[in-house]
């Protein structure tokens, strides 16, 4: 290729596209891409279209992207990267290439812009415009999985509400298609189909569907009356309509997915069906369920003495409750004295353990519930005229004293400072032997417990753990509204008889007289026996795959035998 051919290609500002295509359509038809005709080609590059290069708004617009696009996934990834979540580099990564994809074609599409219209160049950019929405559609699902619904994923594990359990499993599943398909729509809609038949027919079958399905969209509806009422919650114990026990697993868009243990089965019922009938909630408003045993004695047998050594036998054992103080007693005296000798020592050593660090931790607890009503009190007392500055900083001082007993202090660093302050948990040994440290120590000796399961060594700590977080995250909550009341001050009472309701009701309750063994003479027959009622409750019902109850109830049973059987009351 000569000089003069290379000269007669007409080069303008405002076309460097289209020299460009002229200019590789020359270098094939030409030279067949010998490099150094190529390299003889771009030395005789006009210099008039390197000047417009520097002033082409598109190659300034380039460039500004191309420094925001490393500015964007290199260096803030490094942040990112040091940031105590991940949403941020993954929201980076999903981001980055869709990115990428949708500034090449944007690009392109400008430049056929600046080109002569024809009908290929239209289609092209219908094309492309097609392309850019599609990529667009992947990318908004992806940051929607992988950024939104994890964050969700992670709040509904801090939260105590109910329904985020329940709806974010149904975006999970739902809002993905959704959105791909609005992203089909647009993306027909830029290559210039027309969809008016389309619609029509979506919206015959929408009638169609609604009418035939109508029993789908109830079920619908009533699992969303179900999440409003919220009447159980995820591995809660029910009992239904035909006393059928079983544990939720999981509320879908149409069927309740159930756990029935005693048959070691899954029941889906519709929720519909579920919304209709009576539901017994054996998890509320505790775990602990109520046991019933019939025990016949003689009909010569003392009721006093036969009440007394049952309610003794019942409060040996480890997994039931009732006074801590005398279940220590009674548990080295009476505890196992029908099974097997090896079995009931580590029973009775691990229960010796939990027992004594639960009595340590109800008297901490005890403690903080009586500083919390004092705390109400004086505030209820004080804000009748009005709390000034230094009253309020005495309440400060005392709820501090409060948040140090349950084993939270205020945070020191540089960063909180200039911010704002916040609990924290403390890390020193003295956090121990406070609330939360005395938690700890209480679930890992009832993990000793040698009845457990592989399944509850997760299933404990995981349970405790996030009832912990929920405490921080409430008293902080707290923490702020007293350091900043700003005319909150006369509702701080109320605020701080709240968290003390809860931690009595939802947290953590010291053994209740009402949680006691409680033994009945039920029925007198003469000559004949007396019948005697035992009642008793369980720790924990959803331990040991929900079988704890059926066992505890069983050694009871075998225990109060025994036990009568070698006082001669017995029958």
């Amino acid at each position: 290729m000569t000089v003069k051919n290379a000269e007669c290609i007409s080069i303008h500002k405002n076309h460097w596209l289209l020299y460009f295509l002229r200019l590789l359509f020359s270098v094939k038809s030409s030279i067949q891409y010998d490099y150094g005709s190529f390299q003889n080609i771009f030395i005789q590059f006009p210099s008039s279209l390197m000047n417009s290069i520097a002033t082409e708004p598109i190659f300034i617009s380039l460039a500004v992207f191309a420094s925001l696009y490393i500015f964007i996934f290199y260096g803030l990834r490094f942040w990112f990267r040091r940031a105590s979540m991940d949403i941020g580099s993954v929201a980076l990564s999903v981001s980055q290439i869709p990115i990428l994809i949708i500034a090449i074609l944007s690009f392109f599409k400008i430049a056929l812009a600046q080109l002569k219209s024809t009908s290929i160049i239209t289609w092209v950019e219908r094309g492309l415009t097609a392309v850019i929405v599609i990529t667009v559609t992947y990318w908004v699902a992806q940051l929607l999985n992988e950024v939104v619904v994890y964050a969700l994923k992670q709040f509904a594990q801090t939260s105590e509400a109910q329904w985020d359990d329940v709806i974010i499993p149904i975006m999970e599943s739902s809002l993905p298609i959704v959105i791909y398909v609005i992203g089909g729509v647009l993306s027909l809609q830029a290559i210039k189909i027309d969809l008016t038949g389309l619609w029509v027919a979506v919206g015959g079958a929408a009638f169609i569907l609604g009418f035939a399905l109508q029993n789908i969209l109830a079920d619908f509806f009533s699992g969303l009356v179900l999440l409003i009422d919220t009447p159980f919650r995820f591995g809660d114990v029910i009992t239904l309509a035909d006393g059928t026990k079983s544990v939720i697993k999981k509320v879908g868009l149409r069927v309740t997915n159930l756990y029935v243990f005693n048959q070691h089965c899954e029941l889906y019922v519709p929720n519909s069906a579920l919304h209709r009938q009576q539901i017994l909630n054996l998890s509320r408003p505790t775990s602990h369920y109520y046991y019933t045993l019939n025990v016949p004695v003689t009909s010569d047998a003392d009721p006093a003495r036969v009440i007394q050594l049952m309610q003794a036998v019942v409060l040996a054992h480890p997994d039931t409750l009732g006074l801590i103080d005398q279940k220590l007693e009674f548990l080295d005296q009476l505890y196992g004295m029908s099974g097997d000798p090896v079995r009931v020592e580590h029973k009775r050593q691990a229960g010796h353990q939990r027992l004594s660090a639960e009595k340590k931790l109800n008297t901490q607890l005890m403690k903080i519930e009586q500083a919390f009503d004092s705390l109400s009190n004086k505030i209820s007392y004080l804000e009748k005229g009005g709390l000034d500055a230094n009253e309020i900083r005495r309440m400060q001082g005392d709820f501090l004293e409060i948040c140090q007993m349950i084993g939270m202090d205020t945070m020191s660093n540089l960063m909180t400072k200039r911010r704002r302050a916040l609990l924290e948990e403390a890390q020193d040994k003295v956090g121990e032997e406070k609330l939360i440290g005395l938690i700890r120590q209480w679930y890992s000796f009832w993990l000793k417990d040698p009845d457990l399961l592989p399944e509850d060594y997760e299933i404990l700590p995981k349970q405790w753990e996030q009832k912990i977080e929920f405490l921080k995250r409430k008293v902080n909550k707290l923490f702020r509204k007293f350091s900043n009341p700003s005319g909150d001050e006369t509702r701080l009472d109320d605020a701080v008889m709240q968290i003390s309701s809860w931690m009595r009701e939802n947290f953590k309750t010291t053994r209740n007289q009402w949680q006691e063994p409680k033994i009945w003479l039920s029925e007198v027959r003469e000559g004949m026996s007396k019948n005697f009622s035992v009642k008793f409750y369980v720790d924990d019902i959803t331990l040991e795959h929900f079988e704890r109850g059926n066992r505890v109830e069983s050694e009871v049973n075998r225990e109060l035998a025994w036990q009568l059987r070698r006082a001669y009351l017995s029958l």
